[in-house]
């Protein structure tokens, strides 16, 4: 007898097999090994056993399966049938292959992921919660590392220097908002001493479990050399511009004293014109080297703090009133009533816009307005000085900032250049926006901070 799970099993439908004589002779190898084996059974005097086989269904799969023999006997102990239960454990030996094919597959993964990171040229940091968990040879090359177990277990606060922890901390407070990590430079300590610029990225993956950092940095300490060096360059370059220009501006006037001079030891009288002349002159040196004193003033010993720009731009508008008044020019400030917030110092800040205002109005001959506004994005405040002056070309635009070129009769140009010092120092920018006969538009734009808790 059969049963419908057995026919399910073996792929036969229910009503091919209504007599068992076909089973009979397509598996007579199967019942002659049930048969042995339940003779081994009654041999040992066991009830029941197991084996397993393979068995092939009427569509061709094979299948592999345990069978159970129970040794049925009669009521004088004589075996009289077999009981065969059939358990098929072929999906359970595919689960298995695919579990081992899966896992031959990662550790495959796993395996070249790790010789990716050894032989990767960049230096590679594995890091939980702060603490080196791997790195790659090119990171032990990086700190100067004689062995790995050197920087295993070592927390990043050591190998960053103490000047960046600050900025350490940040990333990670921005991290866990936005999730988001940006690149960074660090200067990092090596284990020699020695300390180096490195510039890197992170990503946040899985690591033995967990979430861990993968920090991917390079040495950027030549390159940061190589910066300074030519920062130096240029500050050398632009000292002999200075120079230059400083020698060419000052001997001019100084020609003109020396030539009035000589024409008052020759004249018997010695008219007032002459004297005059020289003072003007004078005055003009004294311009120029007042000018760069103010420009090579060393910005460090000023203390920045928050300051709300529109009390700033109002007492520099009032300071200027009296000035504008004397050419019947008028200085309006357009803004919201809201404070606008930045972070610089205020005598520094006053100076950018003193000269601005100046700038203005000496652009515009007897009349007219000078238009300050005061507007604001999520990052920048924007500050506005718009004039009704004669304008400038382009190329006269392109020009500003350089040393001593002005479009002033008077003027040494160094006005604006200290301008865009201080702009520059304070972390912002300044666009100009001009064309002949309609004005010229300054805007200062610099980065926009909270209110302070205490004001």
């Amino acid at each position: 007898m059969v049963n419908p799970a057995l026919c399910d099993l073996l792929g036969h439908p229910q009503h091919d097999i209504d007599s068992t004589a076909p089973l009979d002779h397509t598996y007579k190898d199967l019942l002659a090994d049930i048969r042995r084996f339940g003779e081994s059974l009654a041999n040992e005097r066991n009830i029941s056993g197991r084996f397993e086989r393979p068995l092939d269904q009427v569509s061709g799969r094979r299948l592999t399966v345990t069978i159970h023999v129970s040794l049925i006997r009669d009521k004088d102990a004589l075996p009289l049938h077999y009981l065969v239960q059939f358990e098929n454990r072929t999906p359970l030996l595919e689960i298995e292959e695919k579990l081992k094919s899966t896992e031959f597959a990662l550790t495959d993964i796993h395996n070249s992921y790790h010789e990716l990171l050894e032989k990767m040229p960049l230096a590679v940091l594995i890091t939980k919660k702060g603490i080196i968990q791997y790195a790659n040879p090119a990171a032990l090359r990086l700190v100067h590392a004689q062995d790995r177990s050197e920087a295993l277990g070592l927390s990043t606060n050591m190998v960053v220097d103490a000047t960046y922890h600050t900025a350490l901390e940040e990333r990670r407070k921005i991290y866990d908002v936005k999730k988001a990590l940006n690149p960074i430079v660090y200067l990092i300590n090596c284990m020699d001493g020695r300390q180096k610029y490195v510039e890197g990225f992170t990503l946040i993956i899985n690591y033995e479990g967990e979430h861990a950092a993968v920090n991917v940095f390079k040495d950027i300490t030549d390159q940061k050399q190589r910066e300074e060096y030519m920062m130096q360059s240029e500050k050398l370059t632009m000292a002999g511009q200075l120079a230059a220009g400083i020698a060419h501006e000052i001997r001019n006037p100084l020609t003109s004293i020396n030539g009035f001079m000589k024409l008052i030891r020759s004249s018997k009288r010695s008219p007032e014109t002459y004297y005059e002349i020289i003072e003007s002159e004078l005055k003009r040196i004294e311009l120029i080297v007042n000018e760069l004193l103010v420009l090579s003033k060393p910005q460090g010993k000023h203390v920045s703090k928050p300051i709300n720009v529109l009390p700033m731009l109002e007492q520099v508008i009032t300071l200027m009133n009296v000035q504008a008044a004397l050419k019947n020019i008028e200085i309006t400030l357009e803004r919201a009533d809201v404070p606008q917030w930045i972070v610089g110092e205020t005598n520094q800040l006053k100076q950018v816009f003193i000269n601005l205002l100046k700038n203005g109005m000496d652009a515009m001959d007897s009349s007219g307005t000078i238009l300050v506004s005061v507007d604001s994005t999520e990052q920048e405040v924007w500050i506005r000085v718009q004039d009704e002056g004669s304008g400038m070309t382009p190329e006269q635009v392109q020009k500003l900032g350089q040393p001593f070129f002005t479009t002033k009769d008077t003027g040494t140009g160094l006005g604006f250049m200290i301008t865009q010092n201080i702009i520059h120092n304070h972390g912002g920018s300044i666009q100009i926006e001009s064309e002949p006969g309609q004005g010229t538009a300054f805007t200062v734009k610099l980065p926009k901070t909270m209110k302070p808790e205490h004001t």
